[in-house]
């Protein structure tokens, strides 16, 4: 449910920036006073990156240094993985508090956006929102995608593997009907 939420305020986000910025190009070539269309890209980028930042985290798509890990013993090797765990449900955690924070700060000072005029914290607030869909996405991973996280080479190899599987498979049925 949650990363169906994701997608769809990404999506929204990214329409509405692309929107934004296109109006504030033509504009620009029109030479029309566009104050507010600096503003309004901000806060959809902003909105765009924390969202995209928790989507990343779904099934460990997040940037990681799985090369060197792979290198290391297999008793390290999974203390890595636990750690990229911990550290990433710790570092959300953290980040969904000074977000609330900030949000709660902006809404009790009644901080207003200069050239939009809208209230602040509907900007501040897309900190923690993207970091409790991080929060769930590392436990997504954590919980779903099994204990080992497969590394890029590992799933090519195992798409591979795969691949060569359904060719066997397609080589016999035509012997089959030929014989």
């Amino acid at each position: 449910m949650a990363e169906k939420i994701e997608m769809a305020l990404g999506g929204i986000c990214l329409a509405a920036l692309f929107i934004v910025v296109i109006i504030g190009v033509f504009s620009r070539i029109l030479n029309i006073n566009t104050a507010w269309y600096e503003e309004t890209t901000r806060v959809f980028f902003l909105w765009m990156m924390w969202v995209g930042v928790g989507t990343g985290f779904n099934h460990s798509e997040s940037s990681r240094v799985t090369v060197l890990v792979n290198l290391l013993p297999e008793i390290l090797q999974k203390i890595c993985h636990a750690l990229y765990y911990i550290l990433n449900l710790v570092m959300f955690a953290v980040l969904i508090g000074f977000g609330v924070r900030l949000a709660i700060q902006q809404f009790t000072m009644n901080e207003m956006g200069s050239a939009l005029h809208i209230p602040m914290w509907i900007v501040g607030i897309c900190v923690p929102v993207g970091s409790v869909f991080g929060f769930i996405g590392v436990l997504n991973t954590l919980f779903f995608e099994g204990w080992r996280l497969k590394t890029t080479a590992e799933q090519l190899e195992a798409d591979e593997l795969a691949a060569k599987t359904r060719a066997e498979i397609e080589r016999e049925n035509k012997e089959g009907e030929q014989a």
